[in-house]
């Protein structure tokens, strides 16, 4: 009897197919990045009482070659490398050389389809215990791309001092590549599949192979690919702040889930629309999290568009750890106390691989910092502090009160413009300063701005903003500046004192 396992790529979610002899067929829904774990290669599947093993996947029509990709792999950072960037000398995103020790080239990534199991009655101790320790997966990113480079955005967190906690690069879809290299008990790297027929083969010793797997059209060294496209945000610690006497690991995946659980208390988004994951090595190893929500849920930006935003979820991973957030105490002590890590805090059904490590008290010095700190957005690849001396650089030369409002925002740690002196594309019109988000033009009004021919051709002007769906902010020479900035929080942000 057997079960097929179909694959609808239209969509980002697998659709299970079973086609049972004497029986009508059911549909059984699993997200992609599960199915490359569960729809694995001769992985078992448990379903209504019986045991399934996945032995075959469904051929494309044509040539199986369209399946195939190959990439360059950053393993200082996790970046993914396709097409003529395989030949790259150094990785797009860290900028690290490529070697033996820093990159991995694959040639055999077959992109997963449908696949077909077949009805087993029993399984061996063997394949048990393959099966509990389960598959070596890895996880990748590479950024979308625009006419001016990856469509990302850089924030720095910073103290009162001004010195920095925490780096964080937003890139809104970007792709999300998962690749699974083979069984973690296994010596060999990858799969054997039968290109004829779409069968994989079992090891030598097995004595179950499916019928028609012959030696013809054998290729080895296969592993499995799935993508999809998320909203992502990379979160890197400088190497001083998580040095912890060998238990960085550990002190970055306990402040990895802290973030997560404050992330989804705070924003109210249900466990499953958040994923995360630890990525890269060295001085490139970050935190990245993804809107794992069909569609996202459009969190994630927020982070590094509010200044106090990431505050606001430190603090909330503080209590969910079972600390005073303005202290630091711990309330969880005594007969009910919380030793290192409980389901009320970091543990979960999702992160039991990390279960052994997770310690709550490691990442409460790093979480007590950051209720403290306020993120400073940077535009267009640049961080905050490039982003101010690039907009600098193209105020007005004549304008004093343009250099006086940017670094009003600047030195309040406030949201800095995204262009300043840009011409409009449906108006002829070049506002001193605009944000993209809201469509905001801001004009910085000096005195030459109030005679009576200048204030009517900007009050023409202007109205037409308005009525074209701008937004028109207007800053004026002769009133208090910081009043002024205050009145838009929702545009330039709140400010530390």
């Amino acid at each position: 009897m057997a079960v097929f396992w179909a694959l609808f790529p239209l969509t980002s979610l697998f659709f299970l197919y079973a086609t049972l002899v004497g029986a009508e067929g059911e549909f059984v829904v699993r997200p992609r990045f599960l199915a490359l774990k569960e729809f694995g290669p001769r992985n078992i599947i448990y379903h209504e009482g019986n045991k399934y093993k996945v032995v075959r996947s469904l051929l494309p029509p044509g040539t199986i070659e369209s399946r195939f990709l190959r990439a360059k792999l950053c393993k200082v950072c996790g970046y993914f490398h396709e097409g003529d960037d395989i030949n790259l000398d150094l990785c797009c995103n860290c900028g690290t050389r490529f070697d033996g020790q820093t990159s991995e080239y694959i040639a055999r990534l077959f992109e997963m389809t449908t696949v077909a199991t077949r009805r087993v009655e029993r399984i061996t101790s063997d394949e048990e215990e393959r099966v509990r320790e389960g598959y070596e997966v890895t996880t990748h990113y590479r950024f979308a791309y625009g006419p001016g480079g990856p469509r990302v955005i850089k924030a720095t967190v910073v103290d009162a001092s001004g010195q920095s906690l925490l780096e964080m690069l937003y890139a809104p879809a970007a792709t999300l590549w998962r690749i699974n290299h083979g069984w973690k008990r296994s010596r060999e790297v990858g799969f054997t599949l039968n290109t004829a027929n779409g069968y994989w083969s079992g090891r030598p010793e097995q004595d179950d192979e499916e019928p028609g797997l012959g030696q013809e059209n054998i290729l080895t060294g296969v592993r499995l690919l799935v993508r999809d496209t998320h909203n992502i945000l990379l979160l890197k610690l400088p190497r001083n702040i998580i040095q912890n006497e060998g238990r960085e690991n550990a002190t970055l995946a306990a402040l990895q889930y802290a973030l997560q659980r404050g992330l989804q208390t705070l924003f109210q988004v249900e466990e499953d629309e958040i994923a995360s994951e630890r990525i890269g090595e060295g001085e490139h190893q970050a935190i990245l999290m993804w809107e794992a929500a069909e569609g996202g849920v459009g969190v994630l930006g927020r982070l590094v568009a509010e200044p106090g935003a990431l505050a606001r979820v430190a603090r909330e991973a503080l209590v969910i750890c079972h600390f005073d957030p303005d202290s630091g105490a711990d309330l969880r002590t005594g007969e009910d106390g919380c030793a290192c890590a409980c389901y009320d805090c970091l543990l979960s059904y999702y992160n039991q691989p990390d279960h052994p490590i997770l310690n709550r008290h490691l990442a409460k010095d790093l979480l007590m910092r950051l209720t403290r700190g306020i993120s400073r957005c940077g535009h267009g690849g640049r961080d905050y502090e490039q982003h101010y001396q690039w907009l600098r650089g193209l105020t007005d030369t004549r304008s004093e009160l343009e250099r006086r409002f940017l670094d009003h925002l600047y030195f309040t740690g406030r949201r800095l413009p995204d262009y300043a002196q840009r011409n409009l594309e449906d108006i002829y019109c070049c506002p001193d300063f605009y944000y993209e988000e809201g469509h905001v033009c801001v004009f910085c009004d000096g005195s030459i701005h109030d005679s009576p021919e200048q204030r009517a051709r900007d009050n023409e002007v202007r109205a037409e903003l308005e009525d074209l769906g701008y937004r028109v902010i207007v800053i004026r020479y002769d009133q208090d500046l910081e009043a002024q900035v205050a009145a838009y929080p929702d545009v330039f942000g709140e400010g530390k004192a």
